[in-house]
């Protein structure tokens, strides 16, 4: 009578072990592990051996195993600090499984499949015949085969023998090897194993070519995981274990504990299934690591707990910058309309001036008001729209584009992010990077922005942008649409003066161990550096200079000369050595035919002398001074307008024609250029011909059109600042320019009168304190005789 019994299911991943085989395992489920255990301790050590239908699924369910195994016996050898267990398997004889049942650790029922004619001589010779002629002619028979028939004890076993020739042939599909194990006929047995390789043989050469190179692969992978796991297991007798364990477990650990997106964690649980399926030397298996490195490193859901005190915000920004009044300003609406809304979409911010101003320390000031972490990526140069949105991981060394770097480096997915030099980007054959990044900035796409290494799309609508810029015209066109542009015009020298005393000071001092009490800075000494050591939009090389005389100092203590320093006008000589630049002065006395201009450059404000001379000649206009376009046009203008309205200036016609007329702007080895110098140029050539003096202490500005109007200018600001710096009193400027009077810093405005004027004839009574006769201020209209013509001014 056939007996059933019940014993613990240790389930393989397609391993087979053929009855009368022993076998060392690596046991690392914890099914698996349990099942043994149970066996070893209340089982005798016996046990069923069954596989599982997939070899990669991790938790298989009871319908996914084959109901048929063999009997076996195990113990324990070694039992591992991670759980994991190797045993040693002896396997009895086949077993039919049935009802299996999951508690912990799957176990079944069986009933042991023995073959009736398992010593029938008959069969033992003609098996061994057969298995001569497939050696003979097979090429991947197991010529091992041979040596087992000779052994005396084996050769009259014919289930043995054909058992042998299956478990020296590890390359056969699991659904072979389950077939040779249900079959209970060895004849029938060997059948199958015969069949199988005719159907190998029947194939390509490529395909056995490819089969070799598979076993070697796969013999090579097993030589590898033997090698590495002694080397585990060294370590771990020595005490040198480095406690990282397995990195896939981590992985998978991650992904059951952290809340990745569904969409994300199905990707990497894919990526982690291929990984696992390739040997770890192959340079796919890196390929793969590395991805799966950068989606687990990635912010999918982390974020910065925001800071909402408007109040804070203000302090922080005060804290770190001088002046700036609008564009704190607009910062604080900005996140005051954050806090009320809860979202960041609307414009991108982009602070645009001159190097030197703070945009980049403005903009890490703004991620300390919101408490948000700050990242900056510099995108000067960027020529290749892979920068912007990666490569795609197939290529050798791919990576993501900086945008998704710059991601990783903040580690949430709400940093406040600096876009650097986003006019100094171009475009090439290798595409435009200004294209991609229109996807990055668009509030209505960048919700799903797409990179090309990660494959998923990636959220940065929470992401705060803020871009710099020198120059507003080297911003793309379709990207200057998006922004909200914020501008950061360049220091006046009180700005510097403050910004000096309060910032760059104590923080040029701390840098060098240096107290305030060891080294002070006059007001004269700072003064001296800004005026005659610095010409520049911001204050790089003003701290450059402080920082300089700090040095010169600590190097004096160390050598035990000074221990103290007043740095006043000349000690800041002393040091630095002879002046580098001066600013253009007031002229000492009230002169006929020359004005004091008022000019704007890229390093603030100045005055601007403007000479004109005549002498006997033929009517001709000379302009000298290394003048630009428009300043000629200027000339010309000017000149022109004072030749139509002789008789109101009071000057004889005959100078127009028995003269020459020479303009000058000193400092000719200096570029200059602008509309803004047509008033003065017309007052001196009215006091050259007119033989009136100009007061020394007016100053004026503004364009001139040939009918007198006066057309309003830039820079007022740095204009002003200029004038007081260089001892004048009063500035005349164009009427329309009385708006920017409030930009002017409150004591230059009470140190200054500011005259404003529509048409020359003000400037005139202004300058020489008396009306003109009445200006030519219409241009010539047509005749009525003529119907198609058009006044002048029309066009």
């Amino acid at each position: 009578m056939k007996e059933t019994k019940r014993l613990p299911l240790l389930v393989t991943r397609g391993s087979y072990v053929y009855p009368s085989f022993e076998q060392v395992l690596e046991i690392g489920r914890d099914k698996t592990t349990l099942a043994v255990k149970e066996a070893v301790q209340n089982n005798d050590g016996l046990i069923l051996i069954v596989s599982q239908k997939k070899p990669l699924e991790d938790d298989p369910d009871t319908n996914e195993l084959f109901n048929f195994g063999v009997l076996a016996k195990v113990n324990i050898k070694k039992e591992w600090k991670d759980g994991t267990l190797t045993v040693n398997i002896k396997t009895i004889s086949r077993a039919s499984i049935s009802s299996i049942e999951l508690d912990g650790y799957y176990s079944a029922e069986y009933e042991e499949k023995i073959p009736n004619n398992k010593n029938n001589k008959e069969d033992v010779e003609k098996i061994t015949k057969h298995i001569k002629q497939m050696i003979a002619s097979q090429d991947e028979f197991p010529s091992e085969v041979e040596e087992i028939i000779k052994d005396s004890s084996a050769n009259t076993d014919a289930s043995f023998l054909v058992d042998s020739a299956a478990h020296l042939m590890p390359f056969m599909p699991i659904e072979k090897k389950q077939a040779i194990l249900e079959e209970i006929d060895p004849v029938k047995r060997i059948a199958i194993i015969n069949d199988f390789l005719d159907e190998k043989r029947q194939s390509a050469d490529i395909e056995t070519s490819i089969s070799k190179k598979i076993k070697s692969r796969v013999d090579e992978q097993q030589r590898e995981f033997y090698l590495r796991e002694k080397l585990k297991a060294i370590k771990e007798e020595l005490g040198d274990m480095d406690g990282e364990g397995d990195d896939i477990k981590k992985y998978k650990k991650r992904l059951e504990t952290e809340p990745f997106p569904e969409n994300i964690k199905k990707r990497i649980s894919q990526e982690i299934e291929r990984y696992e399926g390739l040997p770890s030397s192959s340079s796919e298996a890196n390929i793969i690591r590395t991805y799966i490195d950068w989606m687990m490193q990635t912010p999918w859901w982390q974020k910065a707990e925001e800071k909402t005190d408007l109040k804070f915000a203000k302090e922080v920004l005060d804290k770190h910058h001088y002046g700036l009044e609008k564009v704190k300003e607009r910062i604080i609406e900005y996140l005051a309309v954050k806090q009320n809304t809860n979202k960041v979409k609307g414009q991108i911010i982009t602070l645009v001036g001159p190097p030197g101003v703070g945009k980049t320390s403005l903009a890490k000031s703004i991620a300390d008001a919101m408490g948000r972490n700050f990242v900056k990526v510099a995108l000067g140069g960027i020529k290749d729209e892979s920068e912007i949105r990666g490569h795609r991981k197939t290529y050798i060394g791919a990576m993501p584009g900086r945008i998704i770097q710059g991601m990783k480096k903040a580690g949430v997915k709400n940093p406040v992010f600096l876009l650097d030099e986003i006019d100094k980007m171009a475009s090439d054959y290798r595409g435009d990077p200004a294209s991609a990044m229109l996807e990055v900035l668009d509030p209505e796409q960048n919700s799903k922005f797409s990179d090309h290494y990660l494959e998923e799309e990636y959220d940065l609508s929470d992401v705060v942008f803020i871009a710099t810029a020198n120059y507003p015209d080297g911003i793309p066109e379709a990207l200057y649409d998006r922004m909200e542009i914020i501008e950061l015009s360049s220091y006046t020298e009180i700005e510097k003066f403050k910004i000096a005393n309060e910032y760059l000071v104590p923080k040029v001092l701390e840098d060098h161990a240096v107290t305030a009490e060891q080294v002070q800075f006059t007001t004269e000494g700072l003064n001296e550096i800004i005026k005659h050591y610095t010409r520049e939009a911001g204050v790089r090389q003003l701290e450059r200079w402080i920082a300089s005389i700090t040095r010169k100092f600590v190097v004096k203590m160390l050598n035990k000369e000074i221990d103290k320093l007043v740095v006043t006008p000349e000690v800041v000589n002393e040091l630095l050595k002879k002046r580098i630049f001066e600013h253009t002065e007031k002229e000492k006395d009230a002169q006929v035919g020359v004005v004091t201009g008022l000019a704007y450059t890229q390093f603030g404000g100045d005055i601007l002398p403007i000479e004109v001379n005549h002498f006997p000649g033929k009517g001709g206009l000379v302009l000298t001074g290394k003048l630009g376009d428009v300043m000629k046009e200027s000339a010309t203008i000017a000149y022109d307008f004072v030749k139509s309205n002789f008789k109101s200036f009071g000057i004889p016609k005959e100078v127009f024609t028995e003269n020459d007329i020479h303009i000058h702007v000193p400092e000719g080895a200096v570029p200059k250029d602008g509309p803004s110098a047509g008033v003065t140029i017309t007052t001196a050539i009215v006091s050259a011909l007119t033989n009136k003096p100009v007061p020394k202490d007016i100053g004026m500005t503004g364009e001139i059109t040939l009918r007198g109007l006066v057309f309003p200018i830039g820079g007022l600001r740095e204009k002003s600042i200029s004038a007081n710096r260089s001892g004048l009193s009063k500035i005349i400027i164009p009427f329309k320019n009385q708006k920017d009077i409030e930009d002017i810093p409150e004591e230059v405005r009470n140190a200054l009168k500011i005259v404003p004027v529509q048409r020359y004839e003000e400037v005139y009574e202004e300058v020489f304190g008396a009306k003109p006769a009445a200006f030519t201020t219409e241009l010539p209209i047509a005749t009525s005789s003529d119907p198609g013509a058009k006044s002048a001014e029309s066009h």
